[in-house]
């Protein structure tokens, strides 16, 4: 059975109160605490990421086992059937000559009740035992089949839910650290931006007394005051070495290049897991080369940069609003949001996330992005 960390998850999405909360007011210092601090909450999920994966994997490996026991169930059931005409032939045969009339042999639902019945085959003539031995181990064959199937059927419900129940946990855990980081970023956000506005204001009232002192003695002066602008959009961490991580907030994924894949492929990217609707950010500057709608990837897009490698975003939930191919992104600059449209429609929402260095063949992703993100 899947290992349960229900303790250890709650240990992670325990959240001090920040000290701003008393105070009312927030420092950068808090805002660069509460980013670490969502960080903090990513990787104390690493063990519950893994027992999402190793559950993912157990249900896609099921699938298959239960495709291949299925179908090797009815090539059971196909040789018992012919095999019970067969002896039903011998069974009538039996009632003309020795007035055998309950032959259970043909309505036993388990391998104990279909051996109660196997005292009647001593009335088969010799030529006939082979034929009703057949039936007997074909019977016995196709319950055992029969019961294999049920137990991988009950082994799916199970694994089905865990992963339900570790989902759940994980997008409860990034959701809580998400919305903590963007109170304190938020909170941060107005208040520069009611700094701003009151510098604004205290520059005109300013320029106004100057006019009015020298209204009587010269023209009114011509120079402009300067403006002041602020937005509240939560902008991502300042980049590192021209990148920031492709995921705008609380997000957890672990190295799963080369795992198996259905219809034989294997996995050529990282698996980034946050809650729907997450920003996601470009790497590096570039340029949206392409833009995709449907297939494997779901709503996607390719972004070229300027250093000349590509990176693919897959499985969004939607893109930034007014986004097209050969747009121009500045480094952290909004493309689109965490989904998992494509065949990731039953899984949690994710970010498919490829690196190709020099636009070439992808290589493991998971370096780049644990050194920019965790």
């Amino acid at each position: 059975m899947l290992k349960r960390f229900a303790l250890a998850l709650l240990v992670v999405t325990i959240v001090t109160a920040p000290a701003y909360a008393q105070s009312g007011r927030v420092t950068e210092e808090d805002v660069a605490r509460a980013a670490e601090a969502r960080k903090d909450v990513a990787r104390g999920l690493a063990e519950v990421t893994v027992a999402y994966d190793e559950a993912a994997d157990e249900v896609f490996e099921l699938e298959g086992d239960l495709s291949q026991l299925s179908s090797a169930l009815a090539d059971r059931e196909r040789d018992l059937t012919a095999t019970t005409a067969e002896a039903r032939r011998i069974a009538q045969s039996l009632y003309m000559t020795a007035g055998v009339t309950q032959l259970n042999l043909f309505t036993a639902t388990s391998i104990t009740e279909f051996r109660l019945g196997e005292g009647y085959l001593e009335r088969a003539s010799l030529e006939d035992e082979s034929t009703m031995n057949r039936l007997r181990v074909v019977k016995e064959g196709y319950l055992a089949q029969q019961q294999v199937l049920d137990d991988a059927l009950v082994r799916q419900r199970e694994v089905t839910a865990e992963l339900d129940r570790l989902a759940a946990e994980l997008l409860g855990a990034l959701q809580a650290a998400d919305d903590e980081y963007r109170a304190v970023a938020a909170q941060w956000a107005k208040q520069e931006a009611a700094r701003i506005e009151a510098e604004r204001k205290a520059r005109e009232e300013e320029e106004r007394r100057r006019r009015a002192a020298t209204s009587t003695t010269s023209a009114p002066g011509t120079t402009q005051p300067p403006g002041g602008t602020t937005t509240t959009t939560l902008t991502p961490p300042p980049p590192v070495n021209g990148k920031t991580c492709p995921v705008n907030g609380a997000v957890t994924f672990r190295d799963t290049w080369g795992a198996p894949r259905s219809g034989g492929r294997s996995h050529k990217g990282v698996d980034m897991i946050a809650a729907r609707g997450t920003p996601l950010v470009a790497l590096e500057d570039g340029v949206v080369s392409r833009i995709g709608n449907g297939g494997l990837g779901g709503k996607t897009v390719w972004l070229r940069s300027d250093s000349g490698h590509s990176y693919y975003y897959a499985h969004l939930d939607g893109w930034a609003s007014g986004l097209n191919e050969g747009q121009r992104l500045d480094v952290g600059e909004l493309l689109g949001y965490v989904g998992n449209t494509g065949n990731a429609i039953y899984t949690v929402p994710h970010l498919h996330f490829e690196y190709h260095p020099g636009g070439g063949s992808a290589v493991n992703p998971y370096p780049l992005v644990a050194d920019l993100c965790l």
